[in-house]
């Protein structure tokens, strides 16, 4: 099983993310779907409708759920391009610089893409 990455397909900063992921993703390890399709679904790990909305989701292929930065983390370890980033991010105290971080960029993205975000999708 490939590892699956839910995203918000009305979001801009969502969908730029899974761009530029897509780009390193050379062996086709994950599997991209928008949460609107997931929750059409007959969903094997049901999430809250808030939760998919506010940060990136993915399911391992160990069937292991991660969310917002963890889930950023992981993907960079598994794309040979970006191993290096992803390793460093799993230094002691990375996660908690990483979170802080993940988090101001989800609440302001709003701010950080202006005209990219006119369909109310970043005001969540």
């Amino acid at each position: 099983m490939k590892t699956i990455a839910l995203y918000d397909k009305t979001c801009s900063l969502c969908k730029e993310t899974k761009r530029i992921f897509k780009k390193f993703d050379w062996l086709h390890k994950v599997d991209w779907v928008s949460l609107q399709e997931y929750e059409k679904r007959d969903q094997a790990i049901p999430f809250d409708y808030n939760s998919l909305r506010t940060e990136l989701h993915i399911i391992t292929s160990g069937r292991k759920v991660l969310t917002g930065f963890y889930a950023v983390r992981y993907l960079l370890t598994i794309f040979p391009a970006t191993v290096v980033i992803g390793a460093i991010l799993y230094i002691p105290g990375m996660s908690i610089l990483g979170t802080f971080i993940y988090k101001w960029i989800a609440k302001n993205r709003h701010k950080i893409l202006r005209k990219n975000c006119d369909n109310g999708s970043c005001s969540l």
